[in-house]
């Protein structure tokens, strides 16, 4: 590779870490605003996560025009300046990749926790093993009435 495609490759690499740790960042607020139940702070979150995302979407098609494949990209990881930078994107690929999986453990989380709640108040799903109020066992009990009609 000569020396001016190397250097934009690493320009390139570095704009790309920039947006990914920008990912990141939107990604660690999001997480806080989904443990705060902050819904008006997530919509914007979400609309600044789309756009950070496209932007990390567009400097990686640039890359791929740079190094089409898997093995071009090995080649011009010989460089030890593009070697580090192409690792550290990698990683931080990897850290995006895992705080948006843990944010969706949380997304499911709390949506099982609105389903439980909502069959609960509806009276629908399977008795529990609590006492109602006469003191006999809920899983003895042959009806059950939903929590809004008493």
């Amino acid at each position: 590779m000569n020396a001016s495609a190397a250097a934009r490759l690493t320009e390139l690499l570095d704009r790309q870490l920039g947006a990914l740790e920008s990912v990141l960042d939107v990604l660690a607020r999001e997480q806080a605003a989904l443990e705060a139940r902050d819904v008006a702070g997530l919509e914007r979150l979400t609309a600044e996560k789309q756009e950070r995302l496209a932007n990390a979407a567009g400097l990686e098609q640039q890359r791929r025009e740079l190094a089409p494949s898997p093995s071009a990209m090995d080649t011009l990881a010989e460089s030890p300046d593009i070697a580090e930078r192409w690792t550290r994107l990698l990683d931080l690929t990897r850290a995006c990749r895992d705080h948006n999986e843990a944010n969706g453990r949380i997304i499911r989380r709390q949506q099982r926790r609105v389903e439980s709640t909502l069959t609960l108040l509806r009276g629908q799903g399977e008795p529990t093993n609590v006492y109602g109020p006469d003191g006999s066992d809920a899983a003895t009990r042959t009806s059950r009435q939903p929590i809004t009609s008493v």
